[in-house]
């Protein structure tokens, strides 16, 4: 599916650059940064309050299908008046600003917000903190952390001394293999970003803060391209955090500088004076102007959060606009509503321009308030359910559905469970008629999301990626949600937003031409994308979904001969590794691997999966692989069919507080659960997460296969073949099955040899 947008103006200029010296574009491969490496998470356009919808945590145990509760999941329902903290200053002509320009009013403070939690992957017990925290010693093991608002700065030991890790907006893994967080800890933490000033830092030639003067307000990549070397002995930081890196083109470690002043290099922990590049962390910004008259004109205003009534603003110094005419929205993606306080007829409001209430689907100009979207834009999934409270029949859908009889659900729909991603939904076929926004969380009927009935006809996902015109997202763009065998000839993308997933972008249609594989993120220009500055985009894949755990051989010579190297992770520098970069053959055993010509993942791409390669010259044509890495798949859930036996894998019983628990294929009536997820190599049910499947006994034809404790040694892991086999990794050559024959444990799950005749060996994956 595609949407064109057109925007006739320009954006929010971001070349805001070198005061006293001409600096080049910043570039940055976001997803394989330099940075923190793994480390770094892609920017999301997440900010304050929580989208509509039931605090999941609210719910009756078991009562909410799909998803299990989790300690520290974050509030789904915004029941308070937003608080006006900030100053919403008039929308000006947007071509051509500069800082320089105009006087810098007081800073639009946001609060900030981090969540810490107990386990990997954002789950587990949670500990929310607003502010600093002089000395967090004494917490218990953090494994993953999402920041909400702002931009903060982990310390290794308390009273923000030590070792130093940024935290940007997003989600971090803290345990990742590989990471450069190396203190079993945490220390302290402060945050250092609290609003969307410029940032500003002046480079000084002679300690003190003294000598020729530099003043940036954006990334420089490479010093080497100015007039003469860059050499640092001081530093002022007027906005911003900062980061120096010694190299070019943002390589190395880089060095931490917040706002304040810095006599010497040693005070950020150097004695060389030279900088390759540097650049600031900046927060994701979401930004409309809405304006009183068509056609964007009379008087406007623009506004970057939620606004609970545009036409009485709560702050004395905005416009009050006797209505909206017309609206741009220049970043994120927001939903308006008909009157004050989020209520009455909904709009979904996408970047682009909206010249007068018919564009966005209104019935006159009552535009009366404004939220921003915040919700995980990953592979959407909605369980639709006929009566209220998630009772009655219920069906999954994971993709665009013009009208809901095609998936045998009736007219009628009493609650809705997100599972992940942002939803619009109909009330009449075709996505036709009044629209409600759904985001992640759990709607017992039909007033919980602002219907007054329960008709409800077509549904789609906010779509997963979008390819502009020019560069730093601006001019038209398109929105994809699947694969396009053909771009149109007269769309030339410069940049690209990836809101869930990978992709495959390709210089020629029907995917053919060199590759560039992108990860949820932001490139804010072809460079970042990892082309060259004169590559015209043909045809765009989505990555499929993969169950296997990573693994990768590469040899010397031809045929799997030659040196052997086996790989299970990203590899930034083969070389650098002790590792030859010339490989003449390749077998990849599991995963989805991106192989580059060059180190840290430059150069050519190719994307490969389970296969073996015995020529690799022929096959790229080049011996070299300078790096590479495996594509991380977010946590999807899905279950098991055997046509053969007409069921589905699943637990009958509940199993939290047994030591096993039995594994049958089922008829989809029989109850139970049956809804299961793949985790490093682990096949787990909803139901029971802290449990996975494996082995009873020696590994033998009829082997029974149970649910246990993850934490049991050895470890048994599991892969799922497009072929439909659920292979055992711990015992090679040994499947999933169905005992079969007449006794009362005839449609428990048990390992069996590969056998063509068996039909029950046979499993489809029905992703939810």
């Amino acid at each position: 599916m595609m949407k064109k947008h057109v925007a006739g103006t320009k954006g929010p200029h971001s070349d805001l650059g070198l005061e006293l010296q001409g600096g080049s574009r910043p570039i940055s491969r976001l997803g394989g940064s330099l940075l923190f490496g793994s480390l770094v998470p892609a920017t999301k356009e997440t900010s304050t309050p929580e989208p509509l919808g039931t605090k999941l945590s609210a719910l009756l145990p078991h009562g909410a299908p799909g998803l299990r509760k989790v300690p520290g999941q974050l509030p789904l329902l915004c029941s308070e008046r937003p608080s006006p903290k900030e100053k919403l200053a008039c929308a000006l002509s947007l071509e051509g600003w500069s800082p320089a320009l105009k006087t810098q009013g007081k800073p639009n403070t946001r609060p900030g917000k981090v969540i810490f939690f107990s386990e990997s992957g954002c789950q587990g017990s949670g500990r929310e903190v607003w502010g600093d925290i002089v000395d967090a010693s004494g917490w218990a093991p953090v494994a993953s952390i999402r920041v909400v608002r702002g931009c903060w700065v982990l310390y290794e030991q308390p009273e923000f001394r030590g070792q130093k890790l940024v935290l940007p907006e997003g989600d971090m893994e803290l345990r990742t293999p590989g990471t450069k967080w190396s203190p079993q800890g945490i220390g302290s933490l402060r945050r250092v970003v609290w609003d969307y000033s410029t940032p500003e830092i002046s480079l000084f030639s002679q300690e003190g803060l003294k000598g020729e003067q530099v003043k940036l307000t954006k990334a420089l990549k490479n010093s080497q391209g100015l007039e003469k070397p860059l050499q640092v002995a001081s530093a002022t930081v007027s906005a911003g955090l900062w980061l120096l890196y010694p190299k070019p083109l943002f390589e190395d470690t880089p060095y931490i500088l917040e706002p304040g002043e810095y006599p010497t290099s040693e005070a950020w922990g150097t004695s060389d004076p030279s900088v390759g590049s540097l650049k600031p962390m900046r927060l994701v910004k979401n930004r409309a102007v809405v304006y009183e008259a068509p056609g964007f004109q009379g008087r406007s205003w623009e506004v970057s959060r939620d606004i609970y009534n545009l036409q009485q603003p709560e702050d004395s110094q905005s416009p009050h606009l006797a209505s909206v005419g017309s609206l741009r929205v220049l970043g994120g993606c927001w939903v308006g509503y008909e009157k004050e306080g989020f209520r009455g007829h909904q709009y979904l409001l996408e970047e682009g321009e909206y010249p007068d209430w018919s564009h966005w689907g209104g019935y006159d100009e009552l535009l009366t308030s404004l939220r921003v979207i915040r919700t995980d834009f990953g592979d959407p999934a909605v369980v639709l359910f006929e009566a209220m409270d998630f009772e009655g029949h219920g069906v999954e859908v994971s993709k665009a559905l013009p009208d809901v009889e095609l998936v045998q659900h009736g007219p009628s729909t009493q609650a809705i469970h997100v599972l992940s991603g942002v939803w619009v939904a109909y009330q009449e076929v075709g996505f036709s008629g009044e629209q409600y926004v759904l985001e992640k969380g759990v709607y017992r009927n039909c007033e919980d999301w602002g219907a007054g009935n329960s008709a409800l006809a077509s549904l789609q996902p906010v779509l997963q990626i979008q390819l502009f015109s020019r560069p730093d997202f601006l001019g038209d763009h398109f929105t994809f949600e699947d694969d396009q065998a053909a771009l149109p000839a007269s769309f030339r993308p410069q940049s690209c937003r990836v809101h869930g997933g990978s992709w495959i972008l390709f210089d020629e249609k029907n995917f053919e031409g060199d590759q560039h594989i992108l990860s949820e993120g932001e490139f804010p220009t072809l460079t970042a994308m990892g082309c060259l500055a004169s590559t015209v985009l043909g045809s765009l894949q989505k990555v499929s979904l993969h169950f296997s755990e990573p693994s990768i051989f590469l040899y010397g010579l031809e045929c799997f001969e030659g040196k052997e190297i086996e790989l299970s992770g990203e590899v930034r520098s083969l070389q650098a590794e002790g590792f030859n970069n010339h490989v003449l053959s390749v077998r990849i055993k599991g995963g989805i691997w991106v192989l580059c010509e060059h180190s840290d993942f430059r150069g050519r791409q190719w994307l490969v999966g389970s296969c073996e390669i015995t020529n690799w010259l022929t096959y790229s044509g080049t011996q070299r692989v300078g790096s590479l890495y495996p594509i991380k798949q977010r946590r999807v859930y899905f279950r098991l069919w055997n046509a053969a036996l007409g069921g589905f894998l699943a637990v009958p019983d509940h199993v939290e507080d047994m030591k096993a628990g039995r594994v049958v294929v089922s008829d989809p009536r029989a109850g139970g659960s049956c809804i299961w997820y793949y985790e490093d190599g682990l096949l787990k049910n909803q139901m029971a997460p802290t449990m996975s499947l494996q082995v009873i006994g020696p590994p033998s034809p009829g082997s029974k296969v149970v649910l246990w404790a993850e934490s049991r040694l050895p470890r048994q892991t599991w892969s799922i073949s497009e072929s439909g086999h659920i292979c055992s990794q711990m015992f090679e050559g040994q499947i999933l099955d169905v005992k079969g024959g007449r006794g009362y444990d005839r449609d428990h799950v048990v390992l069996w040899e590969p056998d063509e005749d068996r039909a029950s060996q046979i499993w489809t994956i029905h992703v939810l």
